[in-house]
């Protein structure tokens, strides 16, 4: 019988800790936050006997150590600025660790070797993006001899959308993902920087507002993957509602969401620090207030299989789950970790070190994780294109 941790009862962490309480092979599952309000409102949305709750701060190494001895698995569901400190406990506690963020993890050097040598596995980038993307895109790949273009798109997004900016932050925290700079891409079978927020591009969903997918991502293990792998293009985006670029353009241009302080009345402030502070309560998601989300994800995978050509797509349009009360970033994010950090704790992944998804979750695996998710009402579509000439 497994034992679980949870670290962080945001928007994501109450869906994970309900997921592994509710599974006959966990005995416990403990769930972790500084907020005793959050515990309190984790503990009635999970109501499981399982479930124990403890008020913790993630900055407290020692006392973060001591309560992670004699647990299987840690996830993490706080902000990625705190992955590494966990990790850093993790590995002196001799605790395994699921991880819902991916991007403050270096995608090599000495960290790998001092994982493996505590005798641990971390596996990063665990949610929907990054994580079911990678694997998607992952899984694809695999089927081909060589592989051409990975491309994929994905979104969290309301589904009534309200002006100005027909988006809230369905993931959590409290500051919109405003990140004007460049991105990494393959473009021509070669690693460039491009503008994020470019090579914008239409998306449409029957019964659904038009949408838009734009570049966006960072240094990710599918994208040194698709190096390795000789890609030629490798393209990622975000989906959001169409037009929320260019607003979010003419906001930069404006400088109302600029970085660099200005003065006013004598002080000094940080426009886009303050544009959080103004935007937050109408960008708030509110479940209690009728907020209801879904989930956009697209990937296609361009490659040759012998002397056929193929094209390998994987699509989800994911909704609010009103019976069980998730919404459904929690669903395709919270649920990916859960399963994953079950699997963890059963022995599935036996290689120590830092273990990304797009390379361990394969073959049988990949099923059982895709049918683990159909089961929560998670559909994911395949399609299959082999083009032979005669």
């Amino acid at each position: 019988m497994s034992k679980i941790m949870v670290l962080g009862c945001g928007l994501m962490g109450p869906t994970v800790a309900k997921d592994c309480a509710e599974d006959k092979g966990v005995s416990k599952v403990l769930a972790c936050d500084i907020d005793e309000e959050k515990l309190r409102k984790a503990e009635e949305f999970v109501s499981n006997p399982k479930l124990e709750t403890s008020v913790l701060s993630v900055t407290d190494h020692d006392a973060l150590v001591e309560k992670m001895k004699g647990f299987d698995v840690v996830v993490n569901a706080t902000a990625a600025k705190f992955s590494i400190g966990i990790l850093e406990a993790a590995m002196e506690a001799g605790v395994n660790v699921v991880d819902l963020g991916g991007g403050s993890y270096p995608l090599e050097g000495d960290l790998y070797g001092r994982v493996e040598k505590a005798g641990i596995t971390a596996i990063p980038g665990c949610g929907v993006d990054p994580g079911l993307i990678d694997i998607l895109c992952g899984y694809g790949m695999d089927l081909m001899d060589e592989v051409d273009g990975v491309h994929f798109a994905c979104g969290g997004l309301p589904m009534d959308p309200e002006p100005p900016l027909d988006y809230k932050i369905v993931f959590g925290g409290t500051r919109m993902p405003i990140r004007p700079g460049k991105v990494p891409m393959i473009l021509d079978g070669e690693q460039v920087e491009v503008d994020r927020y470019d090579d914008l591009e239409p998306v449409y969903i029957e019964g659904l507002k038009d949408m838009e997918a734009f570049y966006d991502g960072f240094p990710s293990s599918l994208l040194k993957l698709c190096k390795e792998r000789g890609v030629k293009v490798f393209k990622g985006k975000t989906v959001r509602y169409a037009g929320y670029v260019d607003k979010l353009m003419f906001l930069l241009d404006l400088g109302v969401i600029g970085k660099e302080p200005v003065t006013y009345q004598g002080g000094e402030i940080v426009p886009l620090d303050f544009f959080h502070e103004l935007i937050y309560p109408i960008i708030k998601f509110d479940e209690a207030e009728g907020d209801r989300d879904l989930t956009v994800l697209l990937t296609r995978v361009e490659g040759m299989k012998g002397e056929s050509e193929m094209i390998v797509t994987y699509e989800m349009v994911d909704y609010y789950d009103e019976e069980k009360g998730v919404t459904s970033m929690a669903k395709t994010t919270g649920y990916t970790a859960a399963i994953v950090a079950r699997m963890l704790a059963r022995g599935a992944f036996p290689q120590k070190g830092i273990q990304w998804p797009v390379r361990i979750v394969k073959g049988e695996l990949f099923r059982e994780l895709m049918g683990s998710l159909r089961e929560r009402g998670v559909e994911v579509t395949e399609n299959i294109l082999t083009t032979t000439g005669l």
